[in-house]
């Protein structure tokens, strides 16, 4: 049992999250309305990277009749509840009851935070109400989305009312294996749609189409399709970041918002042959450590086939650069974000669209590598999140 977070119910929501927001050097990772409860939440902490850090929980009531108004009442605003997490919440419920620990229902119920919950009594706990919750592991919906003569799959999450994100991965990337550790964070104030690319992850292979920037565009225009969705915000990683980007440009109407991170839109033979012989090493040691990853993501029958065609995609960039006129047309407010020691794409790439695009915003990691796994996920997601929703 490990303290989870503590409940703050709250009178006034928006001078609250000012008020922790300015305590906490952090913005809410969530916001999630508990219908049944009468109750917004609002949490700040999201755990840490390890996810069993406390964090902070605020009650908002949002019906007369919800406890929280009721507790308010009677107690005016403060500390509401202390919650702990356990594994087995059945099991350590049996075991307070054998203690004497009067719970003050039979079975758990839903929760928010993707929690099952259940109080003890505050006679039996000195006072302070106990929470005893249990962490619910929800997997993203998949969604197929019609493409061609094929389908791709796009990963779902967060309330069908937040604002919608879509999400990109990078070549020969998937959601799963590099843009999950994300999607967590974001699901809690954003609708996301992470997809995956045609010949990528769980979407169909397409054999023998070729891959371009205007094909995986098409993708994400075939998402929009099938969502319905008339504006999103968008977030790319590498050449997630470079669809993202001719994305915007091709359709500016369908976009709101703009984050890309260890992108290149403008590539050289240098840096080219240095992505290309990656790909060439991974299929010349088939039972080398990237070839095997490769193999588990996008499956052991297909990894080589998309391998040599993303290798057939890359030694054609310097061809297809994106002219600067171009990318200045580009007016979606727009967060770049790259990091100082880039294998791939060297600073100058980001501070030379930063001088292009009339309406964004450059933010350097310090010590960080192209690959996303190896960002500190809770700040990140914080730092895209304030661009997204204008905090």
């Amino acid at each position: 049992m490990t303290l989870e977070h503590l409940g703050i119910a709250i009178a006034n929501a928006d001078d609250a999250v000012a008020l922790f927001e300015q305590l906490l050097g952090a913005a809410p990772y969530q916001t999630e309305t508990v219908e049944r409860e009468g109750v917004r939440t609002i949490f700040f902490g999201n755990g840490g990277e390890s996810g069993r850090a406390p964090k902070l929980e605020l009650l908002e009531a949002i019906t007369p009749s919800s406890p929280i108004a009721a507790f308010l009442d009677k107690r005016g605003p403060g500390l509401h509840h202390i919650a702990f997490e356990v594994d087995d919440i059945e099991a350590e419920m049996k075991r307070v009851d054998a203690l004497g620990f009067r719970l003050l229902a039979d079975t758990p119920k839903p929760g928010a935070d993707g929690k099952r919950i259940v109080f003890l009594h505050p006679k039996s706990t000195a006072g302070v109400l106990v929470e005893l919750c249990q962490s619910v592991e929800v997997e993203p919906e998949q969604r197929r989305v019609p493409f061609e003569d094929g389908h791709l799959t796009a990963f779902v999450s967060g309330p069908v009312d937040a604002p919608p994100l879509v999400v990109l991965h990078a070549a020969l990337g998937s959601t799963a294996f590099e843009m999950r550790r994300l999607t967590r964070h974001w699901e809690g104030q954003f609708r996301v749609y992470a997809l995956d690319f045609m010949a990528h992850g769980d979407s169909d292979p397409f054999p023998g189409r070729t891959l371009t920037f205007d094909t995986f565009t098409d993708n994400v225009a075939a998402l929009l399709d099938t969502i319905e969705v008339a504006r999103v915000h968008l977030f790319g990683f590498s050449m997630g970041g470079s669809v993202a980007l001719h994305t915007a440009h091709r359709f500016p109407e369908r976009i709101e918002r703009l984050a890309v991170h260890a992108f290149n839109v403008q590539w050289n033979e240098t840096e080219v042959e240095t992505m290309s012989g990656a790909m060439a090493g991974a299929l010349a040691n088939p039972e080398g450590h990237w070839a095997t990853r490769l193999a588990t993501i996008h499956g052991a029958d297909h990894w080589r086939d998309l391998v040599g065609r993303m290798q057939a995609f890359t030694e054609a960039l310097p061809g297809q650069q994106f002219p600067d006129d171009a990318l200045a047309s580009i007016t979606a407010p727009t967060l770049l974000s790259t990091g100082d020691r880039d294998r791939y794409f060297p600073l100058r790439h980001a501070l030379h669209l930063r001088s292009l695009l009339p309406n964004s915003s450059l933010a350097v990691l310090p010590g960080a590598d192209h690959p996303i796994q190896a960002v500190e996920s809770e700040l990140f997601a914080a730092l895209v999140t304030r661009h997204l929703l204008d905090a």
